[in-house]
């Protein structure tokens, strides 16, 4: 903390009262293991040269000369080797022509410090110097230290670990607060020395380099360039101050234009140094104080009469007589105090500032910046044309570039189509999400993309889909040391606005600073990069730096590449280049793309180490960068502007094909996205408190994960990679892979865009933790407590985890020796050690919140309210059995619902810092989710949006947090105060610091957790790994001797118990689960929690919705306990019997061997050293040792002995956030109350006599009387209550932030009468003159009073008011019907009641609701003809006139999953399975699970058949053959699949069919009237037009030798499909009329086809048919029979008739065992009137008709259950036996497996069930040369799966025949694949 004593005349007294000062304020400071050790504390005075004199002439004999005329300074020393310091400092003194007088010991008391400052305190020497100057001998003087001006200051040390020399005041400084843009500043300065020159140090200057000593704190280096500027730079003190910290000018209206000229120039001459800070400095003369933009840390002072004035981070630290002070004030955000003690008065800011405003002519250098405007018109002269997209570029004068298609290769229809076109985009790594998740909403919306859920994909060092470098990177955030910032509600100190070009000399002030290019936001458009390039205004001149490399020169041209980038950059700026490009645009077929981000940061180090970097400009022209994300990379590393020129062509493209609106202009396009980046950037940069872009640019603000020490050292040097990582070799191999996955001579399947699942779980694409098949095993296992499905779900996550996670990487190192499972520690124990996240009521249903708080209190653990309160009646008077009491109270930013009561009734109460989705940011709850319940919480008012903000407002540093956890002990005792952070570097040093606050309790929170609603920016980019932050914060502790002051808690994607006991081994003693209690009670991850669309009523206030949760507290605890006994089993074998022995045992944890070769390059040391190695012997048991109203009537006025001329209204009376989060009462204030007074207030009643800046902020309810001026950004998100200012001089207006608001007047009765009632109060109370001026005049006076009304809350109250005249006329009509006449209804004429059903239904269709269109449209379930129609026919079944037309209805059905379980295990190819497939995917919908599903199925079959039909699908030849053959024999559903995909790699391909045409399965199997034929020769005869040759009628393996082919191809495909049929051998089975079902219905076919065919005893006309089997097949059967005439027909099936609903036992997203009626049953019903199934029943016996053929069946009926080891068992029933009648029996039972003749002969390895064998996941089978896919490969199943099987066989092949294949993978996601079969 910052205080200063200041007194116009030397006085001993200062001294005291400087200690008292002192004394005062050790709260504020920290206090260290020993409880005696602070961080530091000092204070600068003046000399005391009196004293010094009569010291050093007692001890040294030395007279010193007079004052003035000698220098001297204290230096810290190491006590064993300070003489040869001394040595060196005095020879250092004598080359500056400076003498040593004299060394003095500093005299230390040293009891009154702790044993850790002891430990390390320095030998302190002083030391006094002269230059050769006579001076005179003074006379002795009384020893007595004196000094006009004091400076204090106590540190709490956060962001660095405490040290001596850390201590402040330094050289001119003493400053409390960060600089958040350090690591810019410093390299700024650093690069500017190659432009400094000095008039006054000459050739000398070069001995004052380095500016910044290196490894100084923040502080540090900021007193290192103030102190540089002053006596180098013509500044005086404050203008260097102002320089450095200016105001927040760029959007201040009301800001005077000289001083916004100066700081405009300043701008142009050094960035800010930024970030909340609280300057006080002084060279001796002058002491003075500064505040940060934003005013972000407190600072208050008092004037006296007798010339003292005190400074101080608070009040109370100076006793001051109320009659003597002359003026109580506050330094404002922005503002300077500035003392002169040589003139003996107090400079006013706007007179400090105003003169150094008007010292030099700034407003008339500025007319020499340069702006994009200047730029164009120059170029409009010089070319008579800006260049647009459709100019030739290379035919421009001056112009060095190529037209774009014509370097790229691309034709142009092809650029102008965004699908199958533009090649570049896959380059670049574009993707199907990139397009539609990222770029279109910014596009459109002009707003970053929202998601949910959290991030559970892969780390980008461990990905291996070729993830772009910026994935990398992960944004830092402010946490506690320093507040983010709320960049949309106080967008007012927020500024993209910029200067770009070279740097003039920083030492000599001149209109040469303007000579830059300004611009408004650092993205340029298609047009202004022409311009910019081609620019010659004023002798500028920009080189363009290609930063591609020829693909001939292979991976290891990137770091040749580098290099030459860099040399290349470098001599333009030595040959004066004022701006370097740096562009991809050549990329293209043969050349390949540096990392636009690699390029820059290796340029821009390069040029500051060579002194070049401030001569250039650095501009990217990149098709790489789009996100928001990549655009601050970029920035943070160096980057001046950046044209992203590929998404503006792909927009462009967007718009031709109708997929953005047509009428959109490439301006608007531009516009549009730019103002989406814009809001983008300054989120990012206020996370991390950072308000202006030039200082965010190249300041590093990011840690990267996962890359190597050369490529930090050449490309980003001083950034964090604690993992080290991927080295330039790797990222050239990704980058070099994304070129061949474009560009290779084929790649047959790339004409869409990749999708390989980055945000949503895609099959075969990234890996993510809640797949499909671990959220579907997760919820069996809760659901069922069900051990067998916990342990699936246990081995598909880690399997997950291992792909995406740092944990994944390790594991544990079991003991030789382990114990008995029975001596660990019981579950009912470590579940005590489990808590659920902090999920508010307002994110996710009451009901779903309930049952979470019920279910941890049966188990002892702790459930958390999150940030929205908690109805009292869910803590008074609880039902033990089912307690709905959250233990764990949130005090979050926002401070919703925090009453007393709530308080005191927590076992936990929690200061949220920050959230792992989403740290640094705030949140929202919108109106639509604010039900009244919520309202009632939360203490606001029903569809009144509550914002939540940052944590900016009453916890500006840790000083104030410490306060907070203060306050909170005192308001509850007995809570433990939790704090709660999330993982960045550095968290380790920032959990000290909360600990030293007295917090009991610290969450480490990761990256990846969930978060109702967040930008996809912070889900993805922002935060790091718990594992990190939980080592970190383990070993600091320890190392600090901490430990056990705090209980440390991990959180964030924690699954399974290894998670846990990982978790542990780093250090946690607590453990935070959040999504996966949330699954268990049924959530899916649908990832739209933030649409408020949950479709099993979790995250959701929908009362709609909210009736599906189906969730229950035991589905949690199952769960929680089986997760327990896991982490038991994992204890038992590493030997460890109590669960605190494992915290901190990282010798317990081993890197595993990864098959992920990325993860190999990983080195886990920093994780898992041992802390108690660091520090042996300490504690480490956690917890061993131990502003706002709520209700009442606060009234505050100044003394009543205060001067006469003491004015109220004039005073600061109350400080900053005063009233935060205030839920009721009333409040009374004579006098300013300052910054951000009534933040959050959602129930006060306040009157005040003028307010700061951004009062009222955020504010939800209650009422604000403003009797005076306002600060500016009034209301700023202010969504309810009502504000009444006094508008004293008129600037009201301009200061309001009217987004929100109405300004309205007062004259409404109501409010006047309301109004005046309180100005009576408050005189009354305060004895206020302006209030009683007021109350003379009224109601003439309310005239200048304005009503700031929100919109949103009038919308609220008319909502009530509405909803009270309903209920009134409810209530009339119930007492008209009692009797009384009722109103007539309103009429309608009959026109009116007749809608025209056509247009209507355009109207639906133009209006489609995508978002709720689950809940509002019903499924189609008319997908057939009508029965009694299509039975009389053998044309297809389906009714597709009907469902096309309601096609685009039920696609909105569709809810676009998070989790698509619908494609969890297969592509699903359309043509045939739209007809066929019996659709598991739809079984697998989410909506499936409480309604019926999506039409899947329908919608696939005509999007293929309106394709078919439109000409869209034609056949083309591949590019070029490969000169290998292939035989595939079969040519059912898997063989035409590989046939087609291996004709498309370019190979030649023939299909050997057995039968008279091809099609196998699909051409005889299925009925014509299920499956046209026309549809399958369709793709036959598709096939065979691209190349495929089918040869028919020939059985290998018969007709042919499989040997022979073996020999003669150079690949085989089996294809054959399962063609064993399944039989049936019971008596009089040999009898004639007993067939095979497949030869029925092939027969049939075949009859149908022409073919002539004796069917024999095979037709059912007039018989009686039975059909043993169900399935398709036997569906198909009955059918066929009924359409061939049948007299009965009747099918057996040996199971029990499925139940109406999913049983126990058959849970989503298994495929549903339920009950179906399909079309054959459905015909029979009709025709017979009874279904044809008969269930249970057990075939005994034909019986013969005594002429050999089958007259009947005997038959039994059969009862299943289950025995002790839950397998089902079959009984007979006794006397339910029963003779049916037949003449047909079908043997409908399934098949064996496939026929063995080919197998036997190539001699191939079988499975035990008859299947040919390959390795798991593969399809080579033992014999080289030789797959295998399909049915006689996985056994009999469905189409779908044999098209799949058949695909990914081809791409097997393909590998093996060309060394590597890009055929789509599963889910038709192509990555390379290398072959596993070696021929």
């Amino acid at each position: 903390m910052n205080n200063e004593v200041l007194g116009i005349v030397s006085s001993t007294g200062i001294v005291r009262d400087a200690e008292t000062l002192s004394s005062r304020m050790n709260h504020r400071g920290a206090c260290a293991c020993d409880n005696d050790t602070g961080d530091g504390a000092g204070v600068l005075t003046a000399i005391p040269h009196t004293f010094y004199a009569h010291e050093l002439k007692k001890t040294h004999n030395v007279d010193l000369p007079p004052y003035g005329k000698y220098a001297t300074g204290i230096i810290y020393l190491d006590k064993a080797h300070h003489d040869e310091s001394e040595r060196q400092f005095t020879e250092l003194a004598k080359e500056c022509n400076l003498d040593v007088l004299c060394w003095r010991t500093v005299p230390t008391v040293i009891g009154s410090i702790g044993e850790v400052a002891r430990n390390s305190e320095p030998l302190m020497r002083q030391v006094f110097l002269t230059g050769n100057l006579d001076h005179q001998l003074l006379n002795k003087q009384s020893p007595t230290y004196d000094t006009y001006l004091a400076l204090v200051h106590t540190r709490f040390s956060t962001n660095t670990f405490p040290s001596w020399e850390r201590a402040h005041p330094l050289r001119y400084l003493a400053h409390n607060g960060e600089i958040n843009t350090l690591r810019g500043n410093v390299n700024f300065m650093k690069a500017r020395e190659g432009v400094m020159e000095s008039p006054i140090f000459g050739k000398d200057l070069k001995s004052l380099y380095p500016v910044v000593e290196p490894n100084m704190s923040d502080s540090g280096s900021f007193d290192c360039v103030l102190e540089f500027l002053v006596n180098a730079g013509t500044r005086s003190l404050p203008e260097a101050v102002m320089t450095m910290v200016p105001e927040a000018w760029q959007n201040d209206k009301t800001m005077p234009k000289e001083k916004r000229d100066f700081y405009h120039w300043s701008a142009c001459a050094m960035e800010p140094w930024d970030g909340p800070a609280l300057l006080t400095f002084t060279d001796g003369r002058y002491i003075g104080a500064t505040l940060d933009r934003n005013g972000l840390r407190p600072s208050r002072f008092y004037v006296l009469e007798d010339n003292i004035m005190v400074m101080a981070s608070e009040v109370g630290v100076y006793d001051v007589d109320p009659s003597k002070i002359v003026l109580k004030s506050r330094l404002k955000p922005g503002r300077m105090l500035l003392v002169d003690t040589q003139e003996k008065t107090i400079i006013q800011d706007v007179e400090l500032k105003l003169n150094i405003a008007r010292s030099r002519p700034h407003s008339e250098w500025l007319k020499e910046q340069i702006l994009l405007e200047d730029l164009r018109e120059t170029h409009l002269k010089k070319y008579k044309a800006l260049p647009t997209m459709d100019d030739d570029i290379s035919t421009l004068k001056g112009c060095s570039i190529q037209r774009v298609a014509s370097v790229n290769g691309i034709n142009e229809k092809a650029l102008a189509r965004m699908w199958g076109g533009d090649k570049r985009l896959s380059m670049f790594s574009y993707t199907i999400e990139t397009v539609n998740l990222l770029l279109l909403p910014m596009i459109q919306s002009k707003k970053e993309a929202l998601g949910s859920m959290g991030n559970d994909a892969p780390l980008a060092c461990l990905s291996l889909f070729q993830p772009l470098l910026y994935d990398y990177f992960k944004q830092l955030f402010a946490q506690v040391t320093n507040p983010p910032i709320d960049p949309f509600r106080e967008k007012i100190v927020m500024s993209l606005m910029c200067p770009i070009g070279p740097e003039a000399n920083l030492l000599v002030p001149g209109s040469k600073q303007c000579h830059r290019l300004f611009l408004k936001n650092p993205i340029i458009s298609l047009q202004d990069i022409e311009v910019i390039k081609a620019t010659s205004y004023r002798e500028w001149k920009s080189k363009i730096i290609d930063i591609t490399f020829d693909k001939k020169e292979g991976p290891k041209g990137l770091s040749i590449a580098l290099d030459r980038i860099c040399e290349e950059s470098c001599k333009a700026a030595q040959e004066n280049y004022q701006l370097l490009i740096l562009s991809d645009r050549k990329s293209g077929p043969h050349r390949v793309p540096v990392s636009t981000l690699l390029a820059l940061g290796a340029v821009h180090h390069y040029l500051i180490e060579e002194r070049q970097r401030m001569k250039v400009g650095l501009i990217l022209e990149t098709g790489e960068a789009r996100e928001v994300h990549h655009m601050c990379v970029l920035l943070g590393y160096g980057a001046d502007a950046i044209c992203p020129y590929l998404i503006f062509e792909m927009a462009g493209a967007l718009r031709n094909e109708g997929v953005v609106d047509r009428t959109l202009t490439d301006a608007v396009l531009f516009k549009n996205y730019v103002e989406a980046m814009d809001r983008g950037i300054s989120k990012v940069m206020a996370k991390m408190g950072i308000s202006t872009l030039p200082s965010y640019k190249g300041a590093q603000i990011f840690e990267a994960v996962g890359l190597s020490d050369e490529v930090i050292e050449k490309c980003f040097k001083g950034t964090q990679s604690r993992l080290g990582g991927v080295t330039f070799e790797v990222l050239a191999s990704e980058a070099y892979e994304r070129h061949q996955l474009t560009y290779m001579e084929y790649t047959p399947d790339m004409l869409v865009l990749r999708n390989p699942g980055n945000y949503h779980w895609r099959s075969g694409g990234e890996k993510h933790i809640n797949d499909p098949a671990s959220i579907a095993n997760l919820q069996e296992a809760a659901i069922n407590k069900n051990k067998n499905a916990y342990d699936r779900f246990r081995e598909s996550t880690l399997e997950s985890v291992k792909w995406c996670t740092l944990r994944g990487q390790l594991e544990l190192a079991y003991s030789d020796n382990p114990i008995n499972i029975s001596l660990v520690e019981p579950a009912s124990e470590i579940v005590k050690r489990f808590v659920t996240g902090a999920m508010s009521f307002g994110s996710i249903s009451l009901e779903a919140h309930a049952t979470l708080a019920i279910a941890m209190n049966k188990i002892g653990g702790k459930s958390n309210t999150g940030e929205g309160g908690e109805n009292a009646d869910r803590y008074l008077n609880q039902d033990p059995e089912n307690n709905m009491r959250s233990a764990i109270k949130q005090v979050a930013s926002g401070r919703f619902g925090v009453t007393a009561s709530y308080l005191a009734h927590a076992d936990d109460l929690q200061i949220k810092m920050a959230q792992g989705a989403k740290p640094g940011e705030g949140g929202e709850l919108p109106g639509y989710k604010v039900t009244k319940d919520i309202a009632k919480t939360r203490h606001s008012v029903p569809r009144v949006g509550l914002i939540s903000p940052p944590p900016h407002h009453d916890i500006y540093s840790i000083e104030d947090l410490a306060e907070l956890i203060y306050d909170l002990k005192c308001s509850n005792p007995n809570a433990r105060i939790s704090v709660k952070l999330v993982s960045e570097v550095g968290v380790g040093v920032v959990a000290s610091g909360v600990a030293k606050g007295k917090a009991e309790h610290i969450v480490i929170s990761g990256h990846d957790g969930g978060t109702g609603a967040s930008s996809w920016t912070g889900i993805k980019n922002a935060g790091l790994p718990w594992e990190l932050g939980v080592a970190e914060t383990h070993q600091v502790l320890v190392l600090n001797n901490l430990r056990s002051r705090v209980v440390v808690q991990a959180d964030g994607q924690i699954r399974t118990g290894f998670d846990v006991v990982v978790a542990a081994l780093l250090g946690a003693d607590e453990f935070g689960f959040s999504t996966a209690p949330l699954i268990a009670m049924g959530c899916t991850m649908m990832r739209k929690c933030h649409l408020n669309t949950c479709p099993v009523g979790i995250a959701t206030q929908d009362p709609i919705l909210r009736k599906k949760f189906a969730g229950k507290p035991e589905h949690v605890i199952n769960y929680l306990f089986m997760l327990a006994e896991e982490i038991r089993d994992h204890m038992a074998q590493l030997g460890v019997k109590n669960f605190q022995d494992l915290i901190g045992r990282t010798d317990l944890l081993k890197v595993s061997e990864s098959s992920n070769p990325k993860a190999k390059t990983l080195n886990f040391n920093l994780i898992l050293k041992n802390a108690l190695h660091m520090r042996p012997g300490v504690n480490i048991v956690g917890g061993s040792e131990s502003q706002g109203l709520c209700g009442g009537e606060i009234v505050v006025y100044p003394p009543k002995n205060s001067s006469p001329n003491f004015k109220s209204e004039l005073n600061v009376i109350v400080g900053n956030v005063c009233l935060y989060g205030a839920t009721s009462g009333k409040a009374y204030f004579r006098g300013i109350a300052a910054e951000r007074f009534l933040v959050r207030n959602s129930g006060v009643v306040a009157v005040v006599e003028g307010v700061g800046d951004h009062g009222c902020e955020y504010m939800t309810g209650g009422c604000a009387v403003i009797l005076g001026l306002t600060g500016r950004n009034f209301a700023a998100g202010m969504s309810g209550g009502i504000a009444y200012v006094l508008d004293v001089d008129g600037s009201f207006i301009g200061k309001c932030n009217s987004e929100m608001v109405d300004l309205l007047p007062l004259e409404d009765k109501t409010d006047l009468e309301y109004v005046l009632g309180l100005l009576k109060q408050f005189h009354t109370k305060t004895g206020s003159l302006i209030a009683e001026d007021l109350i003379k005049t009224w109601p003439e006076s309310a005239k200048r009073f304005i009503k700031v009304f929100p919109i949103e809350y009038q919308l609220a109250l008319q909502h009530q008011k509405e909803e009270e005249i309903s209920e009134n006329a409810l209530n009339n009509k119930i007492n008209l019907d009692k009797g009384e006449i009722k109103p007539e209804p309103k009429m309608c004429d009959i026109e009116e009641t007749i809608t025209d059903g056509h247009q209507e239904k355009r109207k639906l269709d133009m209006v489609l609701d995508k978002t709720r269109g689950f809940v509002k449209y019903k499924r189609e379930t008319g997908m057939y003809r009508p029965a009694e129609k299509r039975m009389k026919d053998w044309d297809e079944i389906y009714n597709f006139t009907h469902v096309h037309k309601g096609l685009r209805v039920q696609a909105a059905r569709c809810m676009e999953c998070g989790v698509p379980f619908c494609q969890s295990s297969h592509g699903c190819p359309l043509e045939f399975t739209g007809r066929v497939c019996p659709a598991p995917c739809e079984g697998a919908c989410v909506l499936g699970i409480n309604e019926l599903p999506v039409t899947i199925k329908n919608i696939e079959c005509a999007i293929i058949d309106h394709a078919f039909e439109q000409g869209w699908i034609r056949a083309e030849q591949p590019s070029f053959r490969t000169g290998k053959k292939v035989a595939v024999v079969g040519s059912g559903p898997s063989g035409m699949a590989a046939a087609l995909q291996l004709n498309k790699a370019g190979h030649r391909v023939t299909v050997f069919e057995r039968n008279d045409r091809i099609g196998g399965l699909l051409q005889y199997g299925i009925p014509t009237m299920k499956l046209s034929k026309d549809v399958v020769q369709r793709r036959v005869k598709l096939m065979a037009e691209e190349g495929v040759v089918f040869k028919t009628n020939i059985n290998v393996g018969k007709d042919i030798s499989a040997k022979d082919l073996h020999e003669e191809f150079d690949a085989l495909v089996l294809c054959t499909g399962a063609t064993w049929p399944r039989d049936l051998p019971i008596p009089g089975r040999q009898l004639e009329g007993i067939h095979f079902a497949m030869m029925f219905l092939e027969g049939w076919q075949k009859k149908q086809m022409g073919n002539k065919i004796d069917l024999q005893g095979l037709l059912a006309k007039d018989k009686d048919v039975i059909i043993i089997g169900g399935g398709d097949t036997g569906c198909d059967c009955i059918a066929t029979s009924l359409r061939q005439g049948a007299k009965s027909i009747t099918t057996f099936e040996i199971l029990p008739e499925p139940p109406t609903k999913r049983s126990k036992d058959n849970p989503w997203p298994q495929y549903p065992r339920v009950f179906k009626v399909d079309y054959g049953h459905e015909e029979v019903e009709l025709k017979f009137g009874r279904d044809p199934r008969q269930f249970s029943t057990l075939s005994k016996e034909f019986i013969d008709d005594g002429k050999g053929h089958v007259a009947g069946i005997k038959t039994v009926s059969v009862n299943w259950t289950k025995d002790v080891l839950g397998r089902w068992k079959m009984e007979e029933t006794p006397g339910t036996e029963k003779v049916y009648k037949c003449d047909l029996v079908l043997l409908a039972m399934g098949f064996l497996g496939p026929e063995k003749y080919i197998a036997s002969e190539l001699n191939l390895s079988l499975d035990p069930r008859g299947n040919v064998n390959t390795p798991s996941g593969q399809y080579g089978t033992t014999i080289p040369k030789v797959f295998a896919a399909g049915d006689c490969h996985r056994g009999q199943s469905l189409v779908v799966w044999a098209i799949s099987e058949g695909r990914q066989a081809a791409r097997e092949a393909d590998a093996f025949l060309s060394g590597s294949s890009m055929l789509p993978g599963p889910g038709g996601v192509i990555t390379t694949l290398y072959p596993s079969q070696k021929g």
